[in-house]
């Protein structure tokens, strides 16, 4: 089983491009943090542009380089790595697909598109585990073989505004974050949280009965015997690899189930609580109301309410 598949697609998100960017000269721009849940991310297509994100280091992008924001964190964009300059004047203009933000210049030293994924309140379980910053190098050997065409497909589909082209550039955008993703697990030298249970080969058939068999009791022992180790030495390996008990985990990930269950509509709250291991509704509600901080009901019809338009 592709258990880094079944974990991404428990979260379904929305992609979305917010802005074109074309600059020139010495400017720096901030960008305010995101809400829990919003993914930011920024498409270099021509020249360079310096990153600082708070709590980690300064990244120089170049052309073709993708840089990924799981937690949304406040960033600085700026021309030049140092942090002093100004924002550009610009103005705000409609340019089909998006809006275009300029400075006039006729032949601009960057180009960029910056956007956002949208996962919602049910994704913490899942971004909490990623660093703050997932840098893709376009011309770092392997992702360039999927990074070039995704990029000029984004570029192509941004410029024509063809028919659609919002829902396309969408899809481009949620598929960016699977790719740094994947890149960050199989290149990192440690992982926490759920994606440091999946790095650990002698883990994963309890990893995998966590992502497809929430419906089921799952007691330690069970986990333990999945992976033909002794309670003790699971729940040592188990917490070493993933910084979390098993029990602790395994909540978060129902919870989160249960989350996005709740947002698609179509079930009762009773039926989404059996599909995560709960005989009792009422049960189900302390748990939801004990993890998510309100009642399953009051998060169905928020998330009703503050859905984005697509």
């Amino acid at each position: 089983m592709d258990t880094l598949s079944e974990l991404l697609d428990a979260y379904p998100a929305r992609g979305n491009l917010d802005v074109r960017c074309q600059w020139s000269g010495h400017w720096a721009f901030p960008h305010r943090a995101e809400e829990a849940g919003s993914v930011r991310f920024h498409v270099v297509l021509q020249g360079r542009v310096h990153i600082k994100v708070e709590h980690a280091p300064a990244i120089a992008l170049m052309a073709g380089d993708i840089v990924v924001l799981p937690a949304g964190d406040r960033h600085l964009l700026s021309s030049h790595d140092d942090n002093g300059q100004a924002p550009p004047p610009h103005s705000m203009i409609e340019a089909g697909v998006l809006e275009l933000r300029t400075d006039g210049s006729e032949t601009p030293d960057l180009d960029m598109l910056c956007g956002r994924i949208d996962f919602g309140a049910t994704a913490t379980t899942l971004l909490s585990a990623l660093p703050p910053c997932l840098h893709l190098p376009g011309e770092a050997g392997l992702p360039m073989a999927a990074l070039a065409p995704l990029v000029s497909l984004m570029r192509s589909e941004v410029q024509a505004g063809a028919p659609g082209a919002r829902n396309v550039v969408g899809q481009l955008s949620s598929l960016l974050f699977v790719l740094a993703v994947r890149r960050w697990w199989l290149q990192a030298e440690a992982a926490q949280g759920v994606l440091g249970l999946l790095r650990e080969l002698r883990l994963r058939p309890a990893a995998i009965a966590m992502l497809s068999r929430q419906h089921e009791p799952l007691a330690i022992d069970e986990l333990a015997a999945t992976c033909h180790m002794s309670r003790a030495s699971f729940l040592r390996l188990f917490e070493r690899s993933c910084g979390t008990p098993p029990a602790q985990l395994l909540a978060r990930l129902r919870m989160d189930t249960a989350a996005v269950r709740l947002e698609r509509g179509g079930e009762s709250v009773a039926v989404i609580g059996e599909a995560v291991g709960f005989q009792s509704e009422s049960a189900f509600i302390r748990a939801f109301e004990r993890h998510k901080g309100i009642s399953p009901a009051a998060y169905r019809r928020s998330t009703k309410r503050e859905a984005p338009v697509s």
